[in-house]
């Protein structure tokens, strides 16, 4: 049962970053072309503002999603039930003083940026637009996921927003072809986020009648909250420092070079959602066998997880680093600023920056589903501290390389981290194992990245062109990894195969 709500849960949360990489991509291209890169790295700039705002929502989700496995596995109503209602009850607060932020962003945010784009009320008007999602999740969704994420429903949330975000990729390109304003275009995503949001909460007040927000909170349940917000705070700074930095310390031209990053982030953050989404799925099946201290499932499931999860990510960023220049070529092709956007340097590092992080998501889920945010606070913060430092240290000479190399050295430390305490403390053994995945799934990747450097050109007449290297190359790839991973893992492969016909018959 864990299993096959696990794999729904994944299902799900893939087709959504699917979708959310074709809008992520899609509609940017079009926004830019037509408003033009300062307005383009404006929205970029205020989103991440606003995205460290969120930081109010002090670890609520994550500690109420740890707390409601044990009661929803027991079904214990009454329990839950204090928890959702503790749950509600902090993101009450916390939705408070999100709005006091929201008032003072609108009141200061227009003076940094005055130098670029002089129009103040439009400025602040799209703050407000922008900030409305996060209203409606702190006064209305949020008590609504944490329960449906405990109870591996995940992917009800995931359809919501999947079908939301079609509707508004629809409607933004309508829009936008027929020359609204910004406002407006950005305006739909707010209405559909509402929408979305209603349907949720239909769901679960028809599928757990038993769910009653009357109960006594349950305040204690949310005593690791700090801890996970810590870790949501070096999460912030970590993922989204480099457009707040780019915003305070570069003096010419910065809302262009944020666009310019938010351009190949958007290449960068949807594959790291898509690695994301499959550890997602699997995080409330790990927290469940962990709190049923069920140790030997865990082993075989960690192990089985970190085979295929390994294979799948260096799959993906080797068709990243081959196949992105080209891919920026063409998709700034129309913008009026077009020749600043294609840079080696920035493909190898948000790649780079990719994998590397993306390695640690096996361990990482783990932890989390155990909820040893405490536990790990104080890596967390070095993790923090060594992004900001190299960052601050290189921004001036190097601009924005300077801040993505501040990223791949603190992921460098993080991810060597989580691999060293998941085998310590929850997949004891499993070292030498993951380390041995990690060298020969390297070796494989240089000798790709390698030949698809001399087999596909970077610069190619149109997107058809593109694609079709793009489905060549990847397809070699992917049969390269295949082979060589069951060739060196033949018990692992057999094991793995072994779930999915169980599934299949299920």
């Amino acid at each position: 049962m864990r299993t096959r709500q696990a794999l729904k849960n994944m299902i799900a949360s893939l087709l959504l970053q699917v979708v959310l990489a074709v809008s992520g991509i899609v509609v940017p291209r079009f926004f830019t072309a037509l408003y033009g890169s300062p307005v383009n790295g404006l929205v970029s700039s205020i989103s991440q503002f606003i995205t460290y705002m969120g930081l109010v929502e002090a670890g609520i989700g994550a500690a109420g999603t740890v707390a409601l496995y044990g009661p929803i596995a027991r079904n214990e109503v009454d329990e839950v039930n204090g928890i959702i209602s503790a749950a509600r009850t902090f993101y009450l607060r916390s939705g408070a003083i999100f709005l006091a932020l929201v008032a003072a962003l609108v009141l200061c945010y227009p003076v940094v940026v005055q130098n670029e784009i002089q129009d103040v009320g439009f400025i602040r008007v799209m703050i407000l637009v922008l900030s409305f999602n996060g209203i409606v999740d702190y006064f209305f969704l949020g008590k609504y996921r944490v329960l449906l994420q405990a109870d591996q429903r995940g992917y009800v949330i995931s359809i919501a927003q999947m079908v939301g975000t079609i509707v508004m990729m629809a409607a933004s390109i309508w829009l936008m072809e027929i020359g609204a304003s910004a406002l407006l275009v950005k305006g739909v995503t707010a209405v559909v986020y509402l929408l979305r949001s209603v349907a949720v909460a239909m769901y679960v007040k028809r599928h757990y009648p038993m769910i009653s927000f009357r109960e006594k909170p349950r305040m204690s349940a949310f005593s690791q909250r700090w801890a996970a917000l810590l870790h949501q705070v070096v999460g912030m700074v970590v993922n989204n420092a480099a457009v707040v930095l780019m915003t305070l310390f570069i003096k010419t031209n910065a809302l262009v070079e944020i666009s310019v990053y938010s351009v190949y982030n958007l290449v960068g953050y949807s594959l790291s959602a898509l690695m994301n989404a499959i550890s997602n799925g699997l995080g409330s099946g790990f927290g469940q066998v962990i709190s049923q201290n069920e140790k030997e499932v865990l082993k075989k499931s960690y192990s089985s997880y970190e085979f295929l999860f390994f294979m799948v990510i260096f799959i993906v960023y080797a068709c990243m680093l081959v196949l992105l220049y080209p891919f920026i070529k063409l998709y700034s092709a129309d913008f009026a600023d077009a020749q600043v956007y294609a840079r080696w340097g920035l493909v190898f590092l948000f790649s780079l920056a990719g994998l590397i992080q993306c390695i640690r998501l096996p361990g990482l889920t783990v932890i989390c589903a155990a909820g040893h945010y405490k536990q790990t606070q104080g890596r967390a913060i070095l993790e923090a501290a060594i992004n900001l430092v190299v960052s601050l240290s290189l921004i001036g000479p190097m601009g924005l390389s300077g801040v993505m190399i501040g990223v791949c050295l603190s992921y460098l430390y993080r991810t060597t981290d989580v691999i060293f305490y998941t085998a310590k403390h929850f997949v004891q053994g499993s070292l030498g194992q993951t380390l041995k995945r990690l060298i020969s799934n390297g070796v494989v990747f240089a000798v790709v990245v390698f030949l698809g450097f001399r087999l596909i050109p970077q610069e190619v007449s149109g997107w058809l062109t593109w694609f079709a290297y793009a489905v060549a190359y990847g397809i070699g790839v992917c049969i390269t990894f295949a082979v060589v991973n069951l060739a060196l893992n033949p018990k692992e492969g057999k094991a793995l195969l072994a779930r999915v016909k169980g599934l299949i018959r299920s």
